[in-house]
């Protein structure tokens, strides 16, 4: 689940444009992830191999200027983020940033776009073309407007403690991850990579997907069958609604069509309870992941030996899953719970 995630994040920052027909609206199709993770997950490792495959830009700068970019006698110096058009972007560790670098995250995932004040006046207004967006210099402030997906990560435990992260999680799919020591071994043996299947990510970005408004109203009806946050939290629904929109988006995109259909929502809700637990700030670890994909009807035997996991481990860790409504137990048979 957690590999896919990432992989949807990725597909998203090549769709340009969602069309809700109900509301006759376009919705942001970039998904963006927020991750807190324990301390040696290999977050780093796994973005510079996405950024070695040439869908991510891993940024280590921490200053709004490296970030955005600067403009002297005239000249334009390329931040970080401008090498993002059509990738994901990877923060590791965003509560290093300053005050003014989290407020600039807010801007890139509101409306795609980052700014800043200029020290010196600018006497020409000019523009700079980039991959998936462009500069815009004019009257002492430097724009840059950039299509791109954001991940961003912490192994910090006072991230809910600053109120501009607390702003950025409404924006994101959150997740809150654990490692046990099978996955740290693992780990420590295979390194963090994800396995991307290149054929489901399109070689050019895709203008436009349509959620037409039968398909709308199916994804509506399901999402009020399995409600985990409190119902008067209208806000995060709201929110979520679109989140599960556009990971719809990215299946129809990865079949190869531009109009998302019902299986496509399918693909979508089997997230959905994952989105509310995150939301809620709980810890699902890696393991547990791993077995919730796997749960199609598989007995604790069947699912050690499909994952190469030792069957204490997936008893441990299924009992969470049960715990949380992730997954249900039929007979000795374990089955994913989902609005579907």
């Amino acid at each position: 689940m957690f590999e896919k995630l990432i992989k949807c994040a990725i597909i998203s920052s090549r769709i340009i444009k969602i069309v809700d027909e109900k509301l006759d609206r376009e919705v942001r199709p970039t998904l963006n992830l927020f991750i807190k993770k324990p301390f040696g997950f290999g977050f780093s490792t796994m973005a510079r191999e996405l950024e070695k495959l040439g869908v991510a830009n891993y940024i280590n700068d921490f200053t709004v200027a490296g970030i955005i970019g600067t403009v002297r006698q005239g000249k334009l110096y390329k931040g970080s983020l401008a090498n993002s058009g059509f990738k994901v972007t990877i923060f590791d560790e965003v509560m290093m940033l300053d005050s003014k670098a989290k407020k600039l995250l807010l801007e890139l995932t509101e409306d795609s776009s980052v700014s800043r004040d200029l020290q010196g006046f600018v006497e020409k207004s000019f523009r700079v073309n980039v991959e998936g967006g462009e500069y815009v210099v004019s009257e002492g402030k430097l724009k840059l407007k950039i299509h791109t997906s954001c991940i961003f990560g912490t192994a910090s435990d006072s991230y809910l403690q600053d109120p501009d992260i607390k702003m950025l999680l409404s924006r994101c799919f959150c997740l809150h991850i654990g490692m046990d020591m099978e996955e740290a071994l693992r780990l420590k043996r295979e390194g963090r990579k994800i396995d991307l299947d290149s054929k489901t990510i399109p070689e050019e970005p895709v203008d436009k997907v349509i959620l037409p408004e039968d398909v709308n109203d199916l994804m509506l009806e399901k999402m009020r069958e399995d409600t985990r946050v409190e119902e008067t939290e209208g806000g995060y629904y709201t929110r979520c609604h679109d989140d599960m929109i556009r990971l719809s988006a990215v299946h129809a995109v990865a079949r190869g069509d531009n109009t998302i259909s019902e299986k496509d929502v399918k693909f979508a809700l089997q997230f959905y309870p994952l989105h509310q637990l995150g939301y809620q700030g709980v810890q699902v670890s890696t393991t547990g992941l791993k077995i919730l994909e796997v749960c199609r009807g598989l007995s604790v035997k069947e699912i050690a030996e499909k994952l190469e996991i030792p069957e204490r481990t997936i008893r441990y860790h299924i009992h969470k899953l049960v715990e949380l409504r992730l997954v249900a137990k039929v007979g000795n048979k374990y089955f994913r719970v989902s609005p579907f």
